[in-house]
């Protein structure tokens, strides 16, 4: 006979990975309750993605094309499930990216001219900024304001869809996204940005033109 005791489960196997010496990230992230464990806030886990060490992979998966002879789930998975465990919302987990510069100058490096930025790289990073903008409202906005390239970066990528979301999402924002509503849009009005998007639109319709 079988008895069942209230309060005792089976660990999950997210935990059996975690009472392992060693593990690494992958190991985490190629397990399909990863994300299920993570909106549950188990403890463990969070502790460890929590880590700046852990959340500069996580962007790097992200951020960063794979190389050529890389694994499928180096390819997919791993950047789809860094993608889920930002927009899971774990504050300590954000708070960890918006509090450091280097992380959020490697978030913010996917915009550079010279990076790749296939459509669904771009996918990803708009959520976790997006993500960034609706519950780290303030440091996000501040770091923006203090790197203003990378609104004309933005401008730039406005064909990809997702990026024009982010753009959109950042000049449209109303009085609950900004601490000083006014001086944000003065800030606006001073880099010029609807100046930005007419003149990138204006360059699209001459080289069209060309043709």
């Amino acid at each position: 006979m079988f008895w069942h005791v209230p309060g005792l489960s089976a660990a999950s196997p997210v935990d059996t990975i975690l009472d392992k010496e060693n593990f690494k990230l992958e190991c985490l992230l190629d397990e399909d309750e990863i994300i299920q464990e993570c909106k549950a806030l188990n403890t463990r886990l969070i502790n460890f993605l929590r880590d700046k060490v852990q959340v500069e992979q996580l962007l790097r998966y992200i951020v960063e094309e794979a190389p050529e002879d890389a694994e499928k789930k180096r390819i997919f998975r791993f950047p789809f499930i860094a993608c889920e465990i930002f927009t899971c919302e774990v504050d300590v987990i954000m708070k960890t990216l918006v509090e450091d510069e280097d992380l959020m100058n490697l978030l913010f490096s996917f915009l550079k001219p010279d990076h790749p930025h296939g459509t669904l790289s771009a996918g990803y990073f708009a959520k976790v900024v997006i993500c960034l903008m609706i519950r780290k409202t303030l440091p996000l906005v501040s770091y923006v304001q203090g790197h203003p390239e990378i609104v004309s970066q933005l401008v730039d990528l406005i064909g990809i869809t997702s990026i024009m979301e982010v753009l959109i999402r950042l000049i449209g924002a109303d009085e609950t996204m900004y601490s000083s509503y006014a001086d944000s849009m003065q800030w606006l009005d001073d880099i010029q940005v609807l100046e930005m998007i007419v003149d990138k639109f204006s360059t699209s319709v001459r080289t069209e033109d060309c043709f």
